[in-house]
């Protein structure tokens, strides 16, 4: 008996086409499909699949800032200036002055809450000199100095400022060398104190060589530190 050979059907040759003609649009599609072909803002981020997205497809100099991130930033420089003030507010400023050569000319070397240091170091003799720029301060010294090995001395001014009877003090006394502690007090409440070491090159030397109390290099030396409870000069 002959062998009855199959005929495709319609819907099978419809089938068969378009199986082809997707094949074929999609090889289509994917040579040439290109930025250029797409439309600016026509795909949305739900088409994109997640985490697909890496650094290098991102311009991050163009992103805007995150949600909150201003609130971020505020805590972030909170934190900074926290950092900066030492303590419970408390304000450290460093004093340091070392001319390499002899000077008259003054130097202010600390303004800060409305006391000013100015140093010279005349001839090799350093001298510091206190002012107020505010009236009726309070100031208070206690020193060591060079007379007699080491003698104690001290300072009290209970008016002192730029208009009072005495506004200006020198810490050195007229010695080679110093150590002082002292506190400054304003009516606001405002409170700076500190201590310094001063020394003048050469104020005893026997041998003919640098015998300063410090063994520095320079011309003279003021070195210490100063607290503040404000940052105001």
């Amino acid at each position: 008996m002959a062998t009855r050979l199959l005929r495709p059907t319609p819907a099978f040759i419809v089938a068969t086409v378009a199986l082809f003609i997707a094949i074929g649009g999609s090889a289509y599609a994917a040579g040439t499909i290109n930025g250029k072909s797409i439309k600016n803002h026509s795909i949305a981020g739900k088409k994109l699949k997640t985490d697909t997205l890496g650094g290098p497809q991102i311009n991050e100099s163009a992103l805007g800032a995150v949600p909150h991130a201003a609130n971020a930033d505020h805590a972030a420089n909170a934190d900074r200036a926290a950092s900066a003030d030492a303590v419970g507010g408390t304000i450290v400023r460093k004093v340091l002055y070392a001319p390499p050569t002899a000077t008259s000319t003054p130097t202010k070397i600390l303004q800060l809450g409305g006391l000013v240091l100015t140093a010279t170091c005349a001839s090799g003799f350093v001298d510091v000199v206190v002012t107020s720029a505010v009236d009726h301060a309070d100031w208070v010294s206690h020193m060591f100095v060079d007379a007699q090995g080491g003698m104690a001395e001290g300072q009290h001014h209970s008016d002192f400022g730029p208009s009072s009877a005495v506004h200006l003090d020198s810490l050195s006394n007229g010695n080679g060398w110093a150590e002082t502690t002292f506190t400054y007090t304003r009516g606001n409440g405002t409170i700076v104190s500190g201590q310094l070491a001063q020394d003048s090159t050469d104020f005893n030397d026997t041998t003919g060589g640098n015998n300063d109390i410090f063994d520095h290099t320079a011309a003279c030396l003021v070195s210490g530190f100063v607290t503040s409870t404000t940052s105001s000069p």
